[in-house]
């Protein structure tokens, strides 16, 4: 497999222009890239066990896409560099996708090829495949992409029990968007353990599915949004027709290391799949 190129360069969600000296000199290693994600994001829904209380403002932060916006709403915190210590109370606050979207921008930033991936992990839940975001950074030396959960900090794993590293995290442990749908249309999973709080099934699988493959080609969205579409369209009215196309979606999606051309090709010229250039006709769906 020869490096995957498409994966260096800056998409939309991960460049950083304006606030490029709050990541002056980071390291260049994934470890260390790992610790300054850490030192930055808090999940909002671990806030409470760092002892930090969430009010309106610090949630509206989750809501803001880009990397760069997010760095501004930092430097507005009075924080100019991401390798000084941040303290809880000023960290940004965000979701598992925030954690794997800043991990890539700052490993291409550095220059190793990373992507955003969206999908489902065993580790929150016993028996159950939780909702969850990773980020897969190329390994030059072996060939091959690492999948790196660098929302897992020591006080997440000791509570999870994480007996795996969070560096270099394997299946079953956690399975993208497209290898959860395959795995459920060919009756290997009961898409039922597929969600998270009151959505499962392939209604949150076909979710996953949508943003992974969006992530891939340079739009890594966020659960809640929502745009005409499969992403909207009620999976009660789905047709077998609608099925089968997700599965073909699914399909170039694992083969995308080899015939990445034919995969963003399929996106783009689906309407129904692929997000809306004008980002102001995507719908926030917790509104």
């Amino acid at each position: 497999m020869q490096t995957p190129e498409h994966f260096i360069t800056h998409d939309t969600m991960t460049q950083i222009i304006e606030m490029k000296s709050m990541i002056k000199d980071i390291p260049t290693d994934i470890e260390g890239i790992v610790k300054i994600v850490q030192n930055t994001l808090l999940h909002q829904h671990w806030a409470k066990q760092y002892g930090v209380e969430l009010n309106d403002q610090k949630i509206s932060e989750v809501y803001v896409r880009p990397i760069e916006d997010k760095l501004r709403i930092l430097s507005q915190k009075d924080i100019h560099t991401l390798l000084e210590p941040i303290p809880y109370n000023k960290k940004l606050i965000g979701i598992c996708r925030d954690f794997s979207v800043l991990m890539s921008s700052l490993c291409r930033e550095v220059g190793i090829p990373a992507r955003a991936r969206c999908g489902f992990a065993d580790y929150f839940e016993e028996g159950k495949y939780i909702d969850h975001w990773v980020c897969e950074v190329w390994n030059s030396q072996e060939n091959r992409w690492m999948m790196v959960d660098a929302q897992l900090d020591s006080y997440q794993q000791s509570a999870l029990e994480i007996d795996f590293n969070p560096l270099d995290i394997s299946f079953p442990h956690f399975i993208t968007g497209e290898h959860a749908w395959l795995l459920c249309r060919n009756n290997t999973y009961n898409p039922d353990i597929f969600g998270i709080f009151k959505w499962w099934g392939y209604d949150y699988l076909r979710c996953n599915l949508i943003l992974d493959a969006n992530s891939l080609v340079g739009m890594p969205m966020q659960p809640w949004d929502f745009w005409d579409g499969y992403k909207s369209l009620p999976i009660e009215v789905w047709t077998e027709d609608d099925f089968l196309k997700m599965d073909q979606l699914a399909n170039h999606m694992i083969h995308i290391d080899q015939d990445f051309d034919s995969f963003k090709k399929y996106i783009e010229s689906n309407d129904r799949i692929k997000v809306p250039t004008d980002l102001s006709k995507v719908k926030n769906g917790l509104f």
